[in-house]
C-alpha cells in the first residue's frame, strides 16, 4: 500500500532527482505498507534558465510527505516566493511569473514545491484585505489567498504552508509609491481584528497557535502543522502576539543592496549560518533585491544581467543570485531553513528541497531493519525477527539464518550485534555476530557472488584475505512512524552489494529465509 509517486509530465526541464522518500500514513503503518519510492528525475539545474523564471512542472504537491513528521519547523529546508503575488506594476514591482490573478498563480506556486509564501495587504472599504505590492493591487484578494491556500492543503493534507503576512500601507505619512488604507483612519488594532474575522471565517486552516494574537507560538514540528496553514510573523500591526518564535530572529533581507555581487553576499551568508546553526533556531532567508525604478531591477537580481556595446558583444555579465544559489545548494547539505525568492526557477526549488535529506524518511520495507535495545533486528515490512536458525551438523560450525516471530522476552538466538572486526582490515564495515558469537554470512557459492535471494548463514567469523561475504555495511536510515519516526538501518553486504532482506514467499512462515536482494532506494 503505498501513495502514488508524483511525477513530471510533459515537455519542459527535467528535474532534479528527489533523495526523499515517502512518508507512511498510520494506516500503511498498520499493514506493514512497502516503501515509498522517490521520484526520479535526470539531473540537477545548471543552468539560468533552470534557476530563474522557469518554476516548471506541477510535480512537487506533495515533497513534505518525505520529511519525518517528527522534524520541528525550524530544522527543514522550505523553498518559497517574496512577495508572492506580485504580478502587477510593471518591472519595477513584479517578482513572480505570472500564473493568473486571483491567487491562481498561488496554486501554481505551491503545486511547483513553493511551501512559503509572502502576503502583502490592504485594508480596503474598512472590512476586507486586498493584496498589493506598494502602490499597485496585484487583482487578488485576501479570500483568493486562503481559499487557494485551503483547497491546496485539503487536497496534499501531508503539506503545510507557512506565510508572512505584513500590513503593507503606511499608518502616516504615505509616499508617491506607497499604497495607502481605505478609510485612511485605518490603525494597527484595525488590521488586527480584520484578520481575526479571517481565521473565524476559515476554521479549521490556520495552525491556531500561530494566528491567535496571545503571543507567539514556539516552534511546532511537521506533523503538527501538516494540513495547515502555519503564520510565521504578521509585520506592521504593532503586535508581538503573532506568529512562530524566533521567524524574524536570523533574517537576511538587505532588499536595497547596490549590486547583485553585494545581495549574493548576504544571500550565501545566511544559507551558510542555517547549515551550521543550532537546529532549534530559525532562519529566513530573502534572494530578492530591488533598486527600482532607477536601478537594478527585480528581476536583475534574480537573473543576473549583461552589458553590450554598440557592437552587440557582452563587454559585462553578472549572473543573477538565484543562478548562484541553486550551484551552491548542489555542492552542500544541510538545513537551509527559509528561502524566499523572486522568479525562482525549478532547480533552484528542487535544490532547496533537497537540503531536507537529512530528515527523509522511508516506509516498511524487506530491506530495511529496526535495531530494538533487546538486540533483536527487526525487518520495517513484515514486523518478524531475524533469528539463528538449525545448525548444518553436530560440529556446530554454523546454520541457517531464518526469521520468526518476536517475542516480548527474546531468547538468546534472536539476538545479534554489531562489531568492528578485530584484525581485518573491514574499511568501516561490521559483523554482523549472533549472540553465539557467530558471523552473518554470505555463501562463498565457490567464489560467485550469488545474486537476490540467496539465503544466509551464520558461521565462524574469519579475518582471511577473502571474508568479505561477512561484512556489512551499516547505512543509518529513518522510519516513518504513525506520529514522527524512528532509526532504522539497511546492511550491505562488502563482496555482493546486495541488502539483508526477508524471503516474501516464506514471510508469514515461522522459519522462512532471511536473505540478501537488491537494496530499495
Amino acid at each position: 500500500m503505498s501513495r502514488p509517486t508524483p511525477r513530471a509530465t510533459g515537455t519542459g526541464p527535467s528535474r532534479r532527482a528527489r533523495r526523499l522518500t515517502g512518508l507512511m500514513t498510520a494506516a500503511c503503518l498498520a499493514l506493514g505498507a512497502a516503501l515509498l519510492t522517490p521520484v526520479t528525475a535526470d539531473a540537477a539545474g545548471s543552468t539560468n534558465q533552470d534557476a530563474y523564471r522557469n518554476i516548471g512542472q506541477p510535480d512537487r504537491a506533495e515533497w513534505m510527505w518525505g520529511v519525518a513528521s517528527d522534524t520541528p519547523l525550524s530544522n527543514l529546508s522550505i523553498p518559497g516566493t517574496h512577495d508572492t503575488l506580485s504580478l502587477h506594476g510593471g518591472t519595477s514591482a513584479q517578482t513572480q511569473e505570472d500564473w493568473g490573478d486571483s491567487a491562481a498563480t498561488l496554486t501554481a506556486q505551491l503545486e511547483r514545491g513553493i511551501r512559503a509564501i509572502d502576503i502583502r495587504a490592504r485594508v480596503s472599504g474598512g472590512a476586507a484585505f486586498t493584496i498589493h505590492h506598494a502602490v499597485y493591487y496585484q487583482q487578488a484578494n485576501f479570500d483568493d489567498v486562503l481559499t487557494k491556500a485551503q483547497a491546496f492543503l485539503r487536497a496534499h493534507p501531508t503539506e503545510t504552508i507557512v506565510m508572512r503576512l505584513k500590513s503593507e500601507c503606511p499608518y502616516s505619512g504615505a509616499g508617491a509609491f506607497d499604497c495607502a488604507h481605505d478609510p485612511k483612519s485605518v490603525t494597527p488594532a484595525t488590521v488586527r481584528s480584520i484578520f481575526a474575522g479571517y481565521v473565524a471565517k476559515y476554521p479549521g486552516l490556520f495552525y491556531a497557535p500561530s494566528a491567535s494574537g496571545s503571543g507567539r507560538a514556539d516552534v511546532p514540528t511537521l506533523g503538527q502543522v501538516r494540513g495547515k496553514l502555519v503564520l510565521g510573523s504578521f509585520d506592521s500591526v504593532e503586535s508581538d502576539g503573532y506568529g512562530i518564535k524566533g521567524f524574524n530572529d536570523r533574517t537576511e533581507d538587505h532588499w536595497a543592496a547596490e549590486t547583485v555581487a553585494e545581495k549574493w553576499g548576504y544571500v550565501k551568508g545566511n544559507v551558510d549560518r542555517a547549515r551550521s546553526g543550532r537546529p532549534g533556531d530559525m532562519y529566513v532567508t530573502y534572494t530578492s533585491a530591488s533598486k527600482a525604478p532607477f536601478g537594478l531591477l527585480p528581476a536583475d537580481y534574480a537573473g543576473g544581467w549583461k552589458l553590450g556595446n554598440e557592437n552587440g558583444d557582452i563587454v559585462h555579465e553578472e549572473p543573477g543570485v538565484n543562478l548562484q544559489l541553486m550551484k551552491h545548494l548542489n555542492g552542500t547539505t544541510g538545513r537551509v531553513g527559509i528561502v524566499m525568492t523572486d522568479f525562482p526557477g525549478w532547480g533552484l526549488v528542487n535544490a532547496i528541497i533537497d537540503h531536507n535529506a537529512d530528515n527523509a524518511v522511508v516506509g516498511g520495507n524487506r530491506t530495511v531493519w529496526l535495531v530494538n535495545a533487546d538486540k533483536t533486528y527487526v525487518n520495517s515490512l513484515y514486523g518478524r525477527c531475524m533469528v539463528r536458525g538449525p545448525e548444518f551438523d553436530s560440529s556446530r560450525t554454523g546454520g541457517l539464518v531464518t526469521q520468526r516471530e518476536c517475542q516480548s522476552t527474546p531468547p538468546s538466538s534472536h539476538q545479534w550485534g554489531a562489531e568492528k572486526p578485530s584484525t581485518y582490515d573491514g574499511k568501516g564495515y561490521y559483523w554482523i555476530k549472533a549472540n553465539n558469537g557467530k558471523c552473518l554470512t554470505v555463501p562463498y557459492n565457490n567464489g560467485t557472488p550469488p545474486g537476490s535471494g540467496t539465503q544466509l548463514f551464520w558461521w565462524d567469523c574469519e579475518t582471511r584475505w577473502f571474508s568479505g561475504n561477512q561484512l556489512w555495511n551499516v547505512i543509518p536510515t529513518k522510519l516513518a512512524t504513525a506520529t514522527g519516526s524512528r532509526p532504522a538501518y539497511q546492511f550491505i553486504n562488502n563482496w555482493t552489494g546486495l541488502c539483508l532482506s526477508m524471503d516474501p514467499a516464506t514471510a508469514a512462515t515461522a522459519g522462512g529465509k532471511v536473505t540478501q536482494e537488491t537494496c530499495s532506494k
